[in-house]
């Protein structure tokens, strides 16, 4: 199967996008030239409406964002153009960061569970390094008798998980990373599915799950490691949920090649096998930031092969952007 669909790109709209380059039109431009049937744009974007966006997602709102369909006018003959964002889902906070409202004035919607480097909004510390950052601030309490405790919280909170790594050598062997990782990437899916906002909004307009289970933040080398702790037993019944919700799985080309670019060893292949047995339909997206890097799609043929995939696979609303 030839996959010419395209809709989880990122461009100067979003924060992470180094490419001064990657505008709407470079991109329209770009993805004519790969033949493409379907392009849909997807920054990042956290709605005004909603409290509690991080600084890194404050400025990213979607009024900022819509700045960006003004330019998928005059568009290549041929190809269709889908205007979506990627959102984000806090699981500590249970907090999806787009309202119904905002949804509203998008084609579609791509959002992740398991952007694991989000600290205490995606993933809790693990338990060993919140005990450690209380021995700070402990510590700091009896050397300074005279600062609140509000004060000392707030300093405390400023050591990153590797500078506590850093104070206590014996601090790493206390922490269970595999197990702790891939009981988040569980609890965080199944959160999102019974996350209110979320219901609606499945209801409403297309949903992907972008790069399910690929825990970001976990060096590539050991990302296969990781996923193969997950018991596909425990994977199924969400994946079950999500195709009964009609929410669509992400096949990210992206998050796939840093697994493993042999798709006979990678992990992330057999976990999305676990979803297309269990009824889920599929889109592609390079999760490109930058015009080259739209070129990836072409491994998606690699993976929809490897996958077994036929365009009755395929989200209905990309499934012109197949070719059998």
């Amino acid at each position: 199967m030839n996959i010419l669909h395209d809709i989880h790109t990122h461009n100067v709209f979003s924060s992470c996008c180094t490419d001064p380059a990657a505008s709407t039109r470079a991109y329209l431009q770009k993805e004519a030239e790969l033949g493409m049937r379907v392009f849909g744009l997807s920054n990042h974007l956290w709605d005004e409406r909603v409290k509690g966006a991080s600084n890194w997602y404050a400025k990213q709102t979607v009024a900022r964002g819509l700045e960006a369909k003004n330019a998928f006018s005059g568009a290549p003959a041929g190809l269709r153009t889908l205007f979506g964002a990627e959102t984000e889902y806090y699981a500590c906070r249970d907090t999806l960061g787009m309202s119904p409202e905002g949804a509203a004035q998008f084609d579609y919607l791509l959002i992740p569970h398991s952007h694991l480097h989000m600290r205490n909004e995606v993933m809790a510390d693990f338990p060993a390094i919140l005990e450690a950052r209380e021995r700070v601030k402990a510590d700091m309490a009896k050397a300074m008798p005279y600062l609140p405790e509000k004060q000392l919280k707030a300093m405390a909170a400023t050591l990153k998980e590797a500078d506590l790594l850093a104070m206590f050598p014996d601090l790493e062997a206390k922490i269970d990373r595999v197990a702790y990782i891939g009981r988040a990437l569980l609890d965080s899916f199944a959160g999102l599915l019974q996350n209110e906002a979320f219901l609606q909004i499945a209801g409403r307009l297309p949903v992907s799950i972008a790069h399910s289970f690929s825990p970001c933040g976990v060096p590539s080398a050991e990302k296969n490691a990781y996923l193969r702790a997950i018991d596909d037993a425990d994977i199924t019944p969400l994946y079950r949920a999500a195709a009964r919700l009609g929410v669509y799985i992400e096949l990210n080309i992206g998050a796939i090649r840093e697994v493993s670019q042999n798709l006979a060893d990678n992990r992330l292949i057999e976990i999305y096998r676990l979803a297309k047995a269990a009824g889920c339909r599929f889109t592609f997206g390079t999760d490109s930031h930058t015009v080259r890097g739209l070129e990836a799609i072409r491994f998606g043929n690699e993976v929809a092969a490897a996958l077994e995939l036929t365009p009755a696979d395929i989200a209905e609303f990309v499934r012109d952007g197949v070719e059998a």
